[in-house]
């Protein structure tokens, strides 16, 4: 699949023995799976190409092929325990990523890739290949789950990441699989867009060359088309035209140091025209995910072209992101060890256990492909904020009290709106106001940033709790009326405990406080509920049903001394067994009838017709006995399986059980159950007696 005097030309001779080895043993054991092996050397071009290291080239080579169960761990054996732990990880990414949304799967992910970020940028890849394979199956069930997985966690990861190709590709493949309509039609017009065009493109590139030489700038320069999604994105956010966006064709100049930068910069300034407040400096101010350059619009041969100056190492974390820092050079820093630029997924996680899974995908989905702007309170502090903020969000920059007490905005000395979108270099000065009553809900659909939101959504759950609680109850009897449920049948605590944990609330009060402001709503409080009912009323039947198909047969033995050669029976109101005390009754036609000496129903009967008797039982597992114990237990989902799990691990079987209710809502059980002997009834009564859902055992 590889060839070796490329790797030769990527690797280290010992690193490229290893891949080749692997290598051959795929080649050689699955060279029927022509589908697979096609998919491996696709994500193996990915790996290399972002120049990851050797172990993940290995674990790119044998995690489709493990994945499939075409090969197991066993077989890939265990002496390198870095390759093992990688495709250890890699595999507990996969079920994560097909499961993200429920319970805390996103914050296991994300703190798999805390431990080792070659994990997620071996499964992107993974993803990447499905993409470019699955985007014209827009019906497939398989596809539309793992295009939902690429837009809600892998693009925005390798955007935060700075893996800027691969977001790229993921949201272009994306948008076609999406609006596949919409993408063919976008693509027919910027064909016909002059700045597009090859020829046009090379003309800029070859001016610029010759601007650059006569100056003696040494440097590299190329263009590139934008690409369509990130067309499309700007063309719907901004309601404009393919004409309106200036940035369609960027050329790129990469030079040796930061002062060429600045000088390359005022160059192209002096000899093509800038276009006014279209400069922005990512090299003072870094994007968050790490990401330095300068960026001009100009307008040059009656066309309008963005230039994207750089240095060569921030042209490489540009493409490369955090694998250009620390994945592929020569080991210098320990893999385990994060970098910087993966600070905002420890931040993610800070307080993991009392942010919703739902919230952590939300934060990881904001604010991570807008640009930035940068404006000034009026004393000319400099206040960065995302593309389109407002003043609102100006204000809660400057600080939370600011916010919650903002009545206006002046911009450049003029009175504007709240929902005006700021620009860059504007000096904003926010009217606030001690009489306020604090934000309102409304702003929440206008601001821009997340830090924002958050903020009055704080306001919201603090000043106006108890509000919110009694409107969060509230809004969860009303839903629950209109889904024809009685309320009580479904709170019950061990549900609710489930729905708080997997939220991080600590109370059910945190809980309709959160509905009341917006956080949650209550259709998924009380669906989660009426799931919860569902699975246990399914785990009862299945238990039921399984009791009722495979009725327990069982043998007694029936010599009792006493009795010997007379028919004899076990009476079913007192169920005796060997170790009880007993007598016999002899009785009309049906033979001897075993009581236990302690049975209610003995002094009701004619003391004449008692006769001694006692067991002749020798302990022989094959003899069983029938006994009944009637529990008190808690009406949980788990009770049943509790039971059952106690009795098996005692080697008792299960013969019959009923269940009814109390007026206080308890299960009442009646378990029948086939021992040996009293002493074995005894064992199990206390093994039952034990467990936490029930209550007493008779």
């Amino acid at each position: 699949m590889i060839d070796k005097s490329f790797l030769e030309s990527k690797y280290k001779k010992e690193e490229v023995d290893r891949i080749v080895k692997i290598n051959s043993l795929i080649g050689e054991r699955f060279s029927e799976e022509k589908e697979l092996i096609k998919d491996c050397e696709e994500i193996l071009k990915i790996i290399i190409g972002l120049k990851l290291d050797e172990k993940s080239v290995c674990a790119g080579l044998l995690f489709p092929f493990i994945k499939e169960n075409k090969l197991t761990f066993e077989e890939v054996g265990s002496d390198d325990k870095e390759l093992l732990m990688l495709l250890n990880m890699l595999i507990k990414c996969e079920e994560l990523s097909t499961n993200y949304t429920d319970a805390d799967g996103l914050k296991e992910m994300l703190l798999a890739i805390t431990k080792d970020i070659r994990v997620i940028i071996i499964k992107s890849a993974e993803m990447l290949v499905f993409a470019r394979k699955n985007v014209k199956n827009y019906n497939d069930e398989v596809s539309i789950k793992k295009f939902k997985a690429i837009d809600d966690i892998f693009a925005p990861i390798s955007a935060r990441l700075g893996l800027s190709e691969i977001k790229s590709e993921f949201q272009d493949l994306s948008f076609e699989f999406h609006e596949p309509e919409t993408y063919k039609k976008l693509e027919e017009e910027l064909k016909n867009e002059s700045r597009s065009s090859n020829e046009m493109l090379e003309t800029v590139v070859s001016n610029t060359k010759k601007l650059m030489e006569s100056n003696n700038i040494d440097c590299k320069c190329y263009g590139r088309v934008k690409h369509l999604s990130s067309i499309h994105n700007k063309i719907r956010s901004k309601n404009i035209s393919l004409k309106s966006i200036y940035d369609i064709t960027a050329i790129r100049i990469l030079v040796n140091s930061v002062s060429e930068c600045y000088l390359v910069l005022g160059i192209i300034h002096a000899n093509f025209f800038p276009v006014d407040g279209r400069f922005k400096d990512y090299i003072a101010h870094p994007k968050p995910n790490g990401y330095k350059s300068l960026h001009s619009t100009v307008y040059y041969e009656n066309e309008f072209f963005e230039v994207q100056i750089r240095t060569h190492d921030m042209h490489e974390f540009a493409e490369y992101g955090v694998a250009a820092h620390f994945l592929y050079k020569e080991h210098k820093r320990s893999l385990a060890k994060l970098d910087n630029k993966l600070l905002w997924i420890r931040k993610l996680l800070e307080n993991k256990d009392s942010v919703s899974s739902d919230r952590l995908l939300e934060e990881l989905k904001t604010d991570v492909y807008l640009g930035e702007i940068f404006v000034q309170t009026p004393k000319g502090k400099v206040i960065k904020l995302l593309e389109n903020a407002t003043p609102i969000d100006f204000a809660y920059a400057i600080h939370t009290d600011v916010g919650n007490h903002c009545v206006g905005a002046r911009v450049n000395g003029l009175m504007v709106p709240l929902v005006s979108p700021l620009s860059n270099g504007d000096v904003v000065e926010i009217l606030t106001s001690t009489t306020s009553k604090g934000p309102s809900r409304d702003w929440l659909k206008i601001v821009k940033m997340q830090s924002t939101k958050d903020k009055i959504n704080s306001f919201y759950k603090k000043q106006m709790k108890e509000e919110n609680i009694k409107l969060g109850k509230s809004m969860v009897e009303q839903h629950a009326k209109s889904c024809d449920v009685a309320l009580s049948s479904i709170m019950k605590d061990e549900w609710i405990e489930i729905i708080l944990k997997r939220n991080a609330f600590l109370a059910l009060d945190e809980l309709y406080a959160a509905i009341g402001y917006g956080s949650m709503t209550a259709e998924k409080f009380v669906n989660r509920l009426l799931n919860l009912k569902h699975l246990e009323e399914q785990k009862n039947r299945n238990v039921l049903e399984e009791i009722n198909k495979n009725p327990v047969k069982f043998e007694a033995k029936t010599d009792i001394i006493g009795a010997e050669g007379t028919l004899t029976q076990y009476c079913k109101c007192c169920n005796p067994i060997p170790g009880d005390e007993i007598v016999g009754y002899v009785s009309r036609g049906r033979g001897i009838i075993i009581h236990k000496k302690t049975c209610e129903n003995v002094p009701k009967l004619p003391e004449s017709r008692f006769i001694k008797v006692n067991w002749n039982y020798q302990d022989n597992e094959n003899f069983t006995f029938s006994a009944m114990i009637d529990l008190v237990a808690l009406n949980s989902n788990n009770v049943y399986l509790e039971i059952t799990n106690v009795l098996s691990g005692l080697n008792v079987k299960l013969a019959s059980l009923n269940t009814s209710q109390n007026k206080e809502g308890d299960l009442l059980l009646k378990v029948g159950v086939l021992v040996r002997d009293k002493n074995q009834l005894i064992q199990v009564k206390n093994k039952l007696s034990s467990l936490k859902s029930v209550y007493e055992v008779k």
